[in-house]
């Protein structure tokens, strides 16, 4: 029977995430690859089938790290593979660099518990878990690499694209889309960040809706985005 763990089923953001990939990714130097948060292994899977030579993966959720080895001993069984157990960059060495790095980062900005989802799923201070991820790609991402990240602007696309741009990076949307939020999940945001996100927000009568997206994120050298056609 195929692989297919019911607490780790893809998100709408990884299913964004696996587009975009496949829309930006062919044609790109794929020597050794990153999904932070492997989850189910999806991403690692497909950035397999596009041609990477070697697969990585991190995840805190042992479960997740099992998922994705079965998932890819089916699809990428002569692909070189390392999933690691850690928090976001711990387990990778210092030395290693990735020419992609996938990442869908639970950043939602409340803790929203999912009776189905595995704890580590559910969001909290997103904006720390996305400035952890950007101050490491510079020393992760090999010269012309690309980071392709998931992003609700609910955690502050200025906040985002200004602070990439400190550590020498620039972001570019590849997808965006408009998520609708129920109240139980923008009930549990702060009013000071509802405040500040109020530009990406609308509403009508009791429904919200925020802006979500893909970010490709490289260096401010590397301006050879391959566009989707």
């Amino acid at each position: 029977m195929p692989a297919y763990f019911h607490d780790l089923r893809p998100s709408l953001y990884t299913t964004a995430l696996l587009r975009a990939i496949q829309e930006h990714c062919p044609g790109r130097r794929l020597r050794s690859v990153l999904d932070v948060g492997v989850g189910s292994g999806v991403l690692l899977a497909a950035l397999g089938q596009l041609g990477a030579q070697e697969l990585w993966g991190v995840d805190i959720n042992p479960e997740a790290l099992s998922a994705a080895e079965h998932l890819l001993s089916e699809h990428s069984s002569h692909t070189p593979r390392h999933l690691l157990r850690g928090d976001m960059w711990a387990p990778i060495a210092p030395e290693q660099h990735f020419d992609v790095i996938v990442a869908n980062l639970p950043h939602f900005p409340a803790h929203v518990d999912a009776i189905d989802r595995p704890k580590t799923w559910t969001g909290g201070d997103g904006r720390k878990m996305i400035d952890r991820f950007i101050e490491a790609l510079p020393l992760k991402l090999t010269q012309d690499g690309t980071a392709f990240i998931t992003h609700n602007d609910l955690v502050g696309l200025k906040h985002t694209t200004e602070y990439a741009d400190s550590y020498g990076l620039d972001c570019e949307t590849v997808t965006q889309w408009t998520v609708f939020e129920p109240p139980e999940r923008l009930g549990a945001v702060s009013a000071q960040t509802i405040a500040t996100s109020s530009d990406s927000l609308q509403y009508f009568g009791g429904y919200a809706f925020v802006e979500a997206r893909i970010l490709a994120i490289q260096r401010k050298s590397d301006r050879n985005m391959t566009k989707a056609t």
